[in-house]
């Protein structure tokens, strides 16, 4: 094990983002379910929001692949490599499913058949307990880990570098997203001058996905 010194990561933020991905991919199913067939402006409206947080879990996922599991495989104790390995065979799934999803999100684009729907709506019903799960034994085992193992300054680079991937424009959206379900700021510090913007920028985008700028919020 490195002997590395603190202050070591502060990693209260993560819960609030997992608390995000499970109210977001949580409602997907009902969402898609809701389309009319042959509807194709809702679809293609419903596709992008299925696209952009498969893309924004994407991300999440690189950075702890990237910049997570190394550090944690390095330094821990012989017990923490099961679980880390646990983590990266989840990460696995769960990118087949993502890409499941998005293959039959393609099929239905093309028909905007009822079928098709319902074939999307399986797919998503499959993916979401599969995510709550990697998210909850995340919390559970992985977040003490980091706090021993991975640096403040650590932890922030691993932060800034999934910022770096996301769009400027799509940055208040995505915080109005994490805050939604409470909490104040989150994110590097240079992101913090959005943070007005972000419960305007999530109340539009809700309106227009889920119909109100007040969808049901996470209920674990």
């Amino acid at each position: 094990m490195s002997n590395i010194q603190g202050p070591f990561a502060d990693t209260s933020d993560m819960p609030r983002v997992h608390t995000m991905f499970r109210r977001e991919f949580g409602l997907l199913p009902a969402l898609v379910d809701r389309v009319r067939a042959a509807d194709r402006a809702r679809s293609r409206i419903v596709a992008d929001h299925v696209e952009f947080l498969g893309q924004l879990l994407e991300n999440h996922h690189q950075s702890e692949d990237e910049s997570l599991w190394p550090k944690l495989l390095l330094r821990g104790h012989e017990e923490v490599a099961p679980v880390v390995h646990l983590m990266e065979s989840q990460h696995q799934r769960l990118a087949a499913n993502i890409a499941e999803v998005l293959t039959e999100l393609g099929a239905w684009l093309v028909s905007a058949a009822s079928e098709r729907r319902e074939t999307l709506g399986s797919a998503l019903e499959r993916l979401v307990p599969l995510l709550k799960e990697h998210m909850s034994l995340e919390e559970e085992r992985i977040l003490p880990l980091a706090e021993r193992y991975v640096t403040a300054a650590e932890w922030a680079e691993m932060v800034q570098k999934g910022a770096a991937r996301v769009r400027l424009d799509d940055i208040p959206l995505i915080m109005g997203m994490i805050m939604y379900d409470g909490g104040g700021e989150i994110g590097p510090p240079e992101v913090h001058a959005l943070a007005d913007a972000a419960p305007r920028a999530f109340a539009s985008y809700a309106k227009r996905v889920h119909g109100t700028a007040t969808p049901p919020r996470s209920a674990g």
